[in-house]
């Protein structure tokens, strides 16, 4: 009953922020945990996709509604593509997770604005403008920073993590081309339906990838699996997506740099990581120069909107 109140009523235009900041929060406790599950990271994408979907699917009965048979299936195809691109951008992002610092994973993760700016006269059909290009400049130097390419060794040593971190943000790059295709369909709907494609798509992978008769999944593992599917997933996309119907795009935006920060002051705190003085310049640059671009482009935006 509680996550009933939850959902129909703390969602409301005078606490959207709020509750998009708490699911942003959410979002950013992914790394710790996967750190934590001692499990390939394609069970763990597997099971947090079913469990975060069966989730939903309660979160939906106690809130007297039910998905919509018609959203769905009018926008299927698209649908089956964004929940492909999830899927593998939690596949790829795990991996990294596993195999170098969860602060450099994240941020690799949040390449993707830099992606979206430098694909968007291909795929929006919008201008690149030099604001724009300067951001992404300035981003792929942090990118190189960031990942030891000036350090050799570094980057031979850790060149499997972070090439699953820069595949993370291609395929999350396609979640967000696909998600914006989508027409006429509720949170709860595209995030159920996204959920158990990228679970589906996921598991047939690693029926050919996994022993799953070696492994061994105790009290404390399924616990967090259980956790990572109810809040920094269920909850968390409910959250976010119900909020966005509340906020304007520059806000929700600006709001989502709160899930690598944290991941990065997570990654500090519990497992004592350290970028070195390159590392920290690096990760700045990236989600300096992604916000200041997205703040500068929205305050265009609004002016040009205002002087017509």
């Amino acid at each position: 009953m509680a996550l009933w109140v939850l959902m129909r009523n703390v969602i409301t235009p005078s606490n959207a922020r709020l509750m998009t900041v708490i699911a942003m929060t959410l979002f950013g406790t992914l790394g710790l945990f996967t750190r934590f599950v001692d499990l390939p990271a394609s069970v763990i994408v597997i099971s947090r996709g079913f469990f975060g979907a069966g989730f939903l699917l309660i979160i939906v009965y106690l809130m007297r509604t039910r998905l919509s048979k018609d959203d769905i299936s009018s926008n299927l195809f698209t649908l089956i593509l964004s929940g492909t691109c999830l899927g593998i951008n939690w596949l790829f992002l795990f991996e990294a997770y596993k195999s170098i610092e969860i602060s450099i994973a994240t941020v690799l993760n949040y390449m993707t604005p830099v992606i979206i700016i430098l694909i968007s006269p291909l795929v929006f059909r919008t201008r690149l403008t030099v604001t724009k290009l300067v951001c992404a400049l300035v981003a792929i130097l942090g990118l190189v920073l960031v990942t030891g390419i000036l350090d050799g060794k570094s980057l031979e040593a850790n060149s499997y993590g972070l090439t699953c971190g820069i595949m993370a943000a291609v395929f999350y790059t396609g979640l967000v081309v696909f998600n914006k295709q989508l027409k006429s369909i509720g949170a709860l709907d595209r995030t159920f339906m996204q959920l158990l494609i990228a679970a589906t798509v996921v598991l047939i992978y690693s029926l050919f990838t996994v022993d799953y008769g070696s492994l061994t999944v105790d009290a404390t593992t399924m616990v967090l699996l259980l956790v990572m599917a109810l809040f920094p997933t269920a909850i968390a996309f409910t959250l976010y997506f119900g909020s966005l119907a509340h906020l304007e795009a520059s806000t929700s935006a600006i709001y989502s740099y709160i899930e690598p920060v944290l991941g990065i002051i997570l990654g500090v705190i519990f497992l004592g990581e350290d970028l070195g003085l390159f590392g920290w310049i690096g990760a700045g640059l990236i989600l300096g120069s992604t916000l200041v671009c997205e703040i500068l482009e929205q305050r265009k935006a609004k002016a040009a909107l205002a002087g017509s």
